[in-house]
């Protein structure tokens, strides 16, 4: 899937009664940078050095696909301050107006780098041109393996967290993310009924921003806008609806506290795996290394 526009695409958003306007914004036609083949192939010794990623002969993660055999996390809905939504997505892409949010916590097992690790992350819808899809503006996980394989190729921006489990009790289900000791994220859901797939508020097309800075002062940096979809390989195992609750307690060294979680919608726990795959890179130019 590829989106290109000859003319400049202007998404006009308003606000649901919002005191703020909702920002017009134009998307600029994409630029083709990067090449569909190798420009050079190293041979002999030096193809022997050739690594995925540093370090070449250890690399901690290789090429996808990338199968997640097992995820079990628990997900809670909630409303969301506007503003924040909007200043959370990174250009082009623009914060669908009038969406609410989804927190998920979960215990994951993506081989064959990650055997186990904790993953959190917040999920907002976004639009790009006439494309709408789910965006991670915050995300953690508590494996370098699961952090480099997403940050470095697919465009996700992951940090290190502490390492957590899910806590059942009953019918109660709990998590947190905590970073460096403080609380990023604690989120519970209350189990009630049988769920369906159709009922999650998000895209499976997941729409990611990648940044590559260059090393040199001055020169330009390269932006990426990459489509992953999720849907194929999916095995949903259980899904259960109840009861949720999510709050960001608030640091220094992070801003998803200023999301300020409102009402809580619905919420979930789902056990389920999928493939990562490779992903497409939809619009990519040349920007500032960073903006004024």
């Amino acid at each position: 899937m590829e989106l290109q526009a000859a003319e400049p695409v202007t998404t006009d958003t308003t606000t649901s009664g919002e005191d703020t306007p909702a920002p017009k914004h134009t998307i600029p036609p994409s630029t083709k940078i990067t090449p569909d083949a190798p420009t050079y192939i190293p041979t002999g010794f030096a193809a022997r050095r050739e690594g995925w990623t540093a370090p070449f002969l250890s690399s901690p993660v290789n090429e996808p696909p990338h199968p997640m055999e097992m995820c079990r996390a628990i997900m809670v809905e909630f409303e969301l301050d506007p503003e924040a939504a909007r200043a959370a997505v990174p250009d082009p892409l623009v914060w669908e107006e009038g969406t609410t949010g989804v927190a998920i916590i979960g215990d994951n097992r993506q081989m064959p780098t990650s055997q186990k690790f904790q993953e959190g992350m917040i999920l907002l819808q976004v639009r790009f041109g006439d494309m709408v899809g789910t965006y991670v503006p915050y995300i953690w996980t508590s494996t370098d393996e699961a952090l480099i394989a997403a940050r470095d190729v697919s465009g996700r921006p992951k940090a290190i967290c502490e390492h957590n489990e899910l806590e059942v009790m009953g019918s109660l289900v709990k998590g947190k993310i905590v970073r460096r000791g403080e609380t990023m994220m604690r989120a519970s859901v209350t189990l009630e009924h049988p769920a369906e797939l159709k009922e999650l508020p998000f895209s499976r097309d997941w729409l990611s921003v990648r940044k590559i800075q260059m090393p040199e002062s001055g020169r330009p940096a390269l932006k990426q806008v990459i489509h992953h979809p999720t849907g194929e390989g999916f095995k949903l195992h259980s899904m259960w609806r109840g009861r949720g609750f999510v709050e960001f307690p608030g640091q220094s060294f992070s801003a998803v506290h200023e999301l300020k979680p409102g009402k809580m919608v619905n919420a979930w726990m789902i056990e389920m795996g999928w493939m990562l795959g490779w992903g497409k890179i939809l619009w990519e130019n040349w920007v500032p290394a960073t903006q004024p």
